[in-house]
């Protein structure tokens, strides 16, 4: 007698195939996660391809295609997330009532509620699930997401979150997981910012930067921050962990969203300054810890006859790229 063949898994929807994207995609694939994938430029698809993806030529096909009736998006910024949603051949068309989509981006709460607003129209569920961590913690499975939506629909989306996350974090209704990764990135981006004007100062003062970091880490003044980005801000090069342009993108969207909830946010406009300078410089595409050479170019600037900076052990290397 025959036994009946298994059910295959149902698949799942993946849209945006970028730096964090991929390893996420990836991650869900080793977890046994057959996925139907669409990226703007199929190369950067390769990988999840060759890993058994099926790949769809529009979002509306991701959408119609995804047997589980539920789709990620990790895309860059609000923009991209309504052309892909929204446009002549958005995955808003190809979802069907009761379809949940997890979006991964970081945008603002605001757009975050109105988005999920538009799709509850025609029956889709939404869960904005933004991501703290770099590209290795894409890729070693240690984000935290940091998670806005209703009780059940987070309940629908956890497994698979939590194939991708350390910690999956529910905060709250839609927008409340986007309100929390804007805070967290004013932290971070807002301290990597002032650590480069630390070590720029110390520079000035003709510190030797590396005793300067062993200093700082062994002290009040310790972050896990300054400890990642050690490498960068010693050898000045910078490997991306989250480019400069998206660092400074997320800090407009600090000042806007605080503007909106009735305070402000002078800090993260300082830091955002800096970051402009870089950007204006030609290291948009450098991690965002390339914010260092900004603050030593206006040292460079505000004090031509200073003490030189003292070396780490080599003379300084140049940018990377």
């Amino acid at each position: 007698m025959s036994v009946p063949s298994a059910t295959p898994p149902a698949l799942v929807g993946f849209i945006g195939l970028g730096m964090m994207g991929a390893p996420i995609a990836e991650r869900l694939q080793a977890a046994g996660q057959p996925l139907v994938v669409y990226n703007r430029t199929r190369e950067k698809g390769e990988a999840v391809l060759a890993g058994g993806a099926t790949w769809a030529f529009t979002p509306r096909d991701v959408g119609r295609a995804a047997t589980a009736k539920m789709v990620f998006t990790a895309l860059s910024d609000a923009k991209a997330l309504e052309r892909v949603l929204f446009g002549r051949s958005g995955l808003a068309r190809g979802m069907g009532s009761g379809s949940l989509l997890v979006d991964l981006s970081t945008i603002a709460p605001a757009q975050s509620r109105a988005i999920a607003e538009r799709l509850a129209s025609q029956g889709v569920h939404f869960v904005d699930a933004p991501m703290g961590g770099s590209v290795d913690a894409a890729r070693n499975g240690r984000l935290t997401l940091f998670v806005g939506g209703t009780e059940e629909d987070v309940a629908r989306a956890r497994p698979l979150l939590e194939r991708l996350a350390r910690r999956v974090e529910h905060l709250g209704p839609v927008g409340a997981g986007t309100s929390m990764k804007l805070v967290n990135n004013l932290l971070t981006v807002s301290y990597v910012a002032l650590a480069a004007e630390a070590l720029a100062l110390a520079d000035r003062f003709g510190l030797d930067r590396r005793r300067v970091i062993d200093l700082l880490l062994d002290g009040g003044a310790y972050s896990r921050m300054l400890e990642q980005k050690r490498i960068a801000f010693e050898e000045r090069r910078y490997p991306v962990q989250f480019k400069l342009l998206l660092a400074e993108k997320d800090l407009k969207l600090v000042t806007h969203a605080a503007h909106g909830a009735g305070g402000d946010a002078q800090i993260a406009r300082e830091a955002s300054r800096l970051l402009v300078e870089s950007i204006r410089s030609g290291l948009g595409e450098e991690d965002f810890s390339a914010v260092f050479e900004a603050a030593i170019a206006r040292r460079a600037l505000a004090a031509p006859s200073a003490t030189p900076a003292a070396s780490s052990g080599t003379e300084p290397t140049a940018p990377a790229g």
